[in-house]
């Protein structure tokens, strides 16, 4: 169980606070490539958060009359950038495309 998850027991239902939906994360060419299940999610009810490693999913919706709330934190294996992170929401897949932090160099004069 992660450590979101605030479990009560009530006869036969369970009533949980937050739920971890279903991910996968992948690191390819163009940075991390993160895709999540979050049924009956709307655009609207959606907050996704970016730092450098770590992306933060958060969102509510209505399945079955209950109102499901998902909260998921993802450390990225590498440093993204948190500016140019892109996400897509189709049928309930969520899509979050992440690249990586670009490694700049300076000059350092030695005296």
């Amino acid at each position: 169980m992660g450590w979101f998850y605030k479990e009560v027991r009530w006869g036969y239902f369970t009533v949980r606070d937050v739920e971890e939906p279903l991910h996968e994360v992948k690191v390819t060419k163009e940075g991390v490539v993160i895709t999540m299940d979050l049924p009956g999610v709307r655009k609207e009810d959606l907050v996704i958060s970016a730092s450098e490693d770590a992306i933060l999913v958060e969102a509510t919706s209505k399945v079955g009359g209950a109102t499901v709330r998902y909260k998921k934190l993802i450390k990225t294996p590498i440093p993204i950038d948190p500016d140019k992170v892109v996400a897509k929401l189709t049928n309930g897949i969520l899509h979050i495309v992440a690249p990586p932090k670009e490694v700049s160099f300076r000059k350092i004069k030695v005296e």
